[in-house]
């Protein structure tokens, strides 16, 4: 067992999606990880006396991470897969007729569509009742989901939305939850691929130097002196608990490596 105390970092939750992962970045303090890497063997005997030894069977990394943070949407995208607040640009459509099934970049959770607030359509956006064609410039809807393994509700990206943009109009930025993939098996994103597999997940914890931390509010603060990649990762428990300056959150679980990767950064 191998276990890691730090005051500050950064935790990277990253999904399988291609050509680019979802990412939920979150900065924390006061933190704990643990991780155990089991090495089975197998003694091979003959009449009691030890004649060889060979690897046994695989066994699960277990880990675990405790730590403070002051945004709480990390609970959900552990625990459910939800990537929140994603923002997308769908360009081609065709101006002033509804266009129908505009894919997204990735899945959605259903109910969380919405037209950005910067988007030039967004004084007369109109979200109508799912599935319901477009009648008038600004009018959208989302299309029918379905629930997954993890119990969201998903609309797949290739089913996407469907909008009606005004003359000159093209493009739309749109806001959604979006729903992460497996990154046990990239290829998952692929139309007709297998769904009934758990949401498997990669864990990146970023260390940094004490006397140059991360900042909560620009990412592009702080030296990073030690990653941790924890791949191919599931949950198995986790725990939420609300303090005064901070919420604590604490989950535990397994993956499917066969070591926790730990590389310095220059």
């Amino acid at each position: 067992m191998t276990i890691k105390n730090f005051r500050q970092g950064r935790l990277i939750i990253e999904d399988g999606s291609l050509p680019v992962p979802l990412q939920k970045i979150v900065t924390f303090s006061g933190a704990t990880f643990t991780f155990t890497e089991a090495r089975t063997r197998s003694i091979v005997r003959d009449r009691g006396q030890i004649k060889e030894i060979t690897i046994g069977d695989q066994i699960p990394v277990q880990w675990s991470f405790s730590a403070q943070y002051e945004d709480r949407t990390s609970f959900r995208t552990l625990t459910d897969g939800v990537y929140d607040n994603q923002t997308d640009n769908i360009a081609g459509l065709t101006p002033a007729v509804p266009n129908l099934n505009v894919p997204t970049t990735y899945d959605y959770e259903q109910n969380s569509l919405q037209v950005l607030s910067t988007d030039p359509i967004a004084g007369i956006a109109t979200k109508l009742p799912i599935g319901t064609p477009p009648a008038a410039d600004g009018d959208f809807s989302e299309n029918l989901g379905t629930q997954n393994v993890e119990r969201v509700i998903t609309v797949p990206a290739a089913d996407g939305f469907n909008i009606q943009t005004p003359l000159g109009d093209v493009d739309v930025d749109m806001t959604y939850d979006a729903v992460g993939r497996s990154t046990l098996d990239p290829a998952s994103v692929a139309a007709g691929a297998c769904t009934g597999q758990i949401n498997f997940f990669r864990l990146i914890l970023l260390i940094f130097d004490p006397c140059d931390p991360p900042d909560v509010n620009d990412y592009t603060v702080g030296t990073v002196v030690e990653k941790i990649v924890i791949d191919q990762a599931w949950l198995d428990e986790d725990s939420f608990s609300e303090n005064e300056e901070a919420d604590e959150i604490s989950f535990s679980g397994q993956a499917i490596v066969d070591k926790v990767l730990i590389t310095p950064v220059p």
